[in-house]
């Protein structure tokens, strides 16, 4: 399974200054603290770890929505870690994101086939006048149906806008999506038929995901290999099995324990 890079971060940090009072010293938050890994082509890495510990903060400085303090980042052997905004969208289409809450991300003012024709028009992936076919086939494979493509987000459902969302994410044909805590605001009932859609997808479209999540169920269920983060650095990495089976950081075992 395990083939080139895709993406490898090394050293990266990012580090946030808060200034409480006029006369107040600085407060320097270390939320992510000399961080690396790489992902695998074709491999879902889980990234995991209590609220605050950074991980959603790597995932926004892969995806270049925050900018490293130091480190680097390369995707596809092209270091992105500066890429001029000139250039991000190119990289736009190869690395998506899946949100938590789908339905806050997606404009409530646009029916679903337009919010899924915008990215196919703002990437060239297919011509206008194929639009609506483009469209209909987004809407079978993440499991909806067309009637649904003239309705607005507020008409559906959770799980429904989480699948629009994730159709908007592979609309560009990407390469790597990163996966922001995407089933941890849905149901029990809900989240199983998200993970397998993901399961799927991944397939069928040969994607690679980096996998944020707090609960290490769900990560187990759906990741090659895990990552494991506490205050700004990931303390321990490793296969699936290994690490849930037989951690080797402390902190690894006492996340283990309590949430197994």
């Amino acid at each position: 399974m395990k083939q080139k890079l895709l993406v490898e971060v090394e050293g990266i940090a990012k580090h946030f200054v808060i200034k409480q009072k006029l006369f107040a010293p600085k407060t320097v938050i270390k939320a992510v603290d000399e961080v690396s890994f790489g992902i695998y082509s074709g491999e879902t890495l889980g990234l995991i770890g209590e609220s605050g510990s950074g991980k959603t903060t790597v995932g926004n400085l892969i995806l270049r929505l925050l900018e490293c303090d130091q480190g680097k980042i390369t995707f596809a052997g092209q270091d992105i870690t500066h890429l001029p905004q000139r250039s991000l969208r190119g990289l736009r289409k190869d690395i998506q994101v899946i949100f938590q809450h789908s339905q806050e991300t997606l404009d409530p003012k646009m029916t679903i086939l337009e919010l899924l024709v915008e990215p196919l028009k703002l990437h060239h992936i297919v011509a206008p006048h194929q639009f609506e076919r483009e469209v209909k086939q987004l809407l079978n494979m993440v499991g909806l149906g067309e009637g649904e493509k003239h309705k607005f987000p507020f008409q559906l459902s959770g799980g429904q806008n989480q699948r629009v969302g994730i159709a908007r994410a592979i609309a560009s044909r990407p390469r790597f999506i990163v996966c922001d805590e995407p089933v941890s605001a849905l149901d029990v009932s809900i989240q199983g038929q998200i993970l397998n859609l993901l399961l799927d997808l991944k397939q069928e479209m040969q994607l690679t995901y980096l996998f944020i999540s707090h609960d290490l169920k769900v990560v187990k269920y759906l990741c090659d290999r895990i990552a494991v983060m506490h205050h700004g650095k990931v303390v321990e990495i490793g296969e699936n099995s290994q690490v849930i089976s037989a951690p080797t950081d402390p902190y690894t075992r006492e996340l283990v324990n309590s949430l197994l």
